[in-house]
């Protein structure tokens, strides 16, 4: 059996695998504020995968862990993480392996959701596409001639700190203007308290006085027809297509398979973002392209990090 676990900036999700990929548990715990805290909270996690499946810790083979942020994945440690300002050249898989007592593989985070889909979604026609994960963060990955491309040092594809305002606004990874600036959750809850301003009479705001506004707030009711929802998601959408005309430009993919959370209300931003591309694309990029989102976005990620555990070890 085997673990994945994907580490993002809100939550730390696990799951407990045989090698063929059936799930045998499924666990989510908030993200702690610390990188002993992080160790603590996946090592805790495990625990409970193992305990909800009835099974021992000792028959856990191996554990993948998909991470945010630069990584150095031979040293096995965490260099940074612009939505976890704590980490910094944390050894995550020395620790975790002294911890858990097995074997543990570190790997990019959306590299694990881009490995996910490629095992448990329908992706395998497309020889040439692009993973976009859209959440507290924007990670991606790519499958170049049906080969994951991950960089030098594992850390290729951090779309969502390529430039899309070169004068914009100020991100925690130290430079201007990502694209996760305008396209991630926390950026959908600065959009929406902006466009709130000019209209305090949509229900938004009235559920904004008793609990906190999130991009889950916004899609419930972008799904009752508020139009101040369905307004930020209309404008939500065109930052996401910005981002991806610029990897249409340049990877020229067969498809661009959305996941992450914020891709569960992809009916509302799939078809803006396809305006954009097909405004903002080089001709002859864009005709048979495909945006898809993936079926199952919270899992998808833990099943790519699993898998990377799979692959790592002999059977």
């Amino acid at each position: 059996m085997f673990v994945g676990i994907d580490i993002g900036g809100s939550k730390i999700k696990g799951i407990l695998t045989d090698s063929s990929g059936k799930e045998l548990s499924f666990r989510e715990i908030t993200t702690p504020g610390t990188p002993n805290e992080i160790d603590d909270g996946i090592y805790q996690l495990v625990e409970s995968l193992a305990t909800s499946a009835s099974v021992s810790k000792i028959d856990i083979m191996g554990v993948g862990i998909g991470s945010p942020g630069p990584i150095d994945r031979e040293k096995g440690l965490l260099l940074t993480a612009p939505n976890i300002p704590s980490v910094s050249n944390h050894p995550i898989v020395k620790n975790m392996e002294a911890l858990t007592g097995t074997k543990v593989f570190l790997e990019n985070d959306a590299t694990v959701a881009l490995i996910g889909a490629w095992w448990k979604e329908n992706v395998s026609k497309y020889r040439n596409w692009i993973m976009i994960t859209l959440g507290t963060g924007i990670g991606g990955g790519v499958i170049i001639d049906n080969k994951v491309y991950t960089g030098q040092s594992g850390n290729a594809m951090e779309v969502g700190h390529m430039t899309i305002d070169f004068n914009g606004r100020e991100c925690p990874c130290g430079n201007r203007g990502c694209w996760e600036r305008y396209a991630s959750g926390p950026a959908m809850v600065e959009l929406a308290q902006s466009l709130l301003k000019k209209n305090r009479t949509s229900s938004i705001a009235e559920r904004i006085k008793k609990e906190p506004l999130t991009p889950l707030m916004v899609f419930e009711e972008a799904q009752n027809r508020d139009d101040t929802a369905l307004a930020i998601f209309n404008e939500y959408a065109v930052y996401v297509g910005i981002g991806i005309s610029n990897l249409v430009n340049i990877f020229n993919p067969e498809a661009i398979i959305l996941g992450g959370g914020l891709s569960r209300a992809h009916k509302y931003i799939i078809p803006g973002a396809r305006q954009v591309v097909n405004e903002r694309s080089l001709k002859g990029f864009k005709g048979n392209l495909q945006i898809i989102p993936v079926q199952d976005p919270s899992k998808v990620p833990s099943f790519g990090a699993a898998k990377i555990a799979i692959n790592s070890i002999p059977q």
